[in-house]
């Protein structure tokens, strides 16, 4: 099951302005409305901070992880980070490189990143993408919850020791060309669960795009060692 995250999708956009902490009260709620029991996250980019919030107040229902570049360390920032870092330290110079990220080139740059066959992403998935995003006032949300990016570094530590506390079954699979979030943030996550299976494809940011049958394999592997 796949919650869209209000604003994403067809789901309306939060009232004010969005941040990680709304998304994840909103989604939190979802799941109880849903009378959701014990579950596994598929976690990827803003899934990784919605779903440790969510997984930090559900705790022991939480039995697996399935991170597919979805951050949780230090470690794991890229070079295609720097604009947003930048932006952060100073937004009215930064200001420029925001707001062509949220652009169809922009978005369009995105699905491609670190792709083994940028030619062979479906150049579909950027053009709907990008309706939700020309939606009046959709472009300056999502550059509201990039600017609320910056508060999720500091709420690493608090997710890596529920990792070591509650030792769930994790999955880190990962594209390891991803500019954005490289794959020493996949290996990171064996700091703190030794056990977790790391796995590296030769694919980016959007890995699914070209690894979707290893992928699926691979979860379906960690959901059965964690629903025994």
């Amino acid at each position: 099951m796949a919650i869209d995250y209000p604003g994403f999708g067809l789901s309306d956009p939060l009232p004010g302005s969005p941040t990680f902490d709304k998304l994840a009260e909103v989604t939190g709620k979802a799941i109880a409305a849903l009378g959701i029991g014990d579950y596994a996250i598929y976690m990827f980019d803003f899934g990784a901070p919605v779903g440790f919030r969510i997984a930090l107040k559900h705790d022991q229902r939480v039995r697996a992880i399935i991170t597919q570049n979805g951050n949780a360390y230090t470690d794991g920032f890229g070079p295609a980070l720097t604009p947003l870092s930048q932006w952060w330290a100073d937004k009215a110079a930064g200001q420029a490189n925001i707001d062509q990220f949220v652009t169809l080139t922009g978005t369009r740059m995105q699905w491609q990143a670190g792709a083994r066959d940028p030619e062979y992403i479906d150049p579909e998935h950027a053009t709907a993408d990008q309706m939700v995003l020309d939606l009046p006032g959709r472009a300056d949300y999502m550059q509201a919850l990039l600017w609320d990016y910056q508060n999720n570094p500091p709420r690493y530590p608090d997710w890596q020791a529920w990792l070591r506390a509650r030792q769930p079954e994790l999955l880190a699979i990962w594209g390891k060309n991803d500019p954005f979030f490289v794959a020493a943030g996949a290996n990171a996550y064996q700091a703190d669960v030794p056990n977790a299976e790391v796995v590296l494809l030769d694919t980016g940011h959007y890995a699914i795009e070209e690894e979707a049958d290893q992928i699926a394999t691979c979860t379906s592997t960690a959901m059965r060692k964690a629903f025994a």
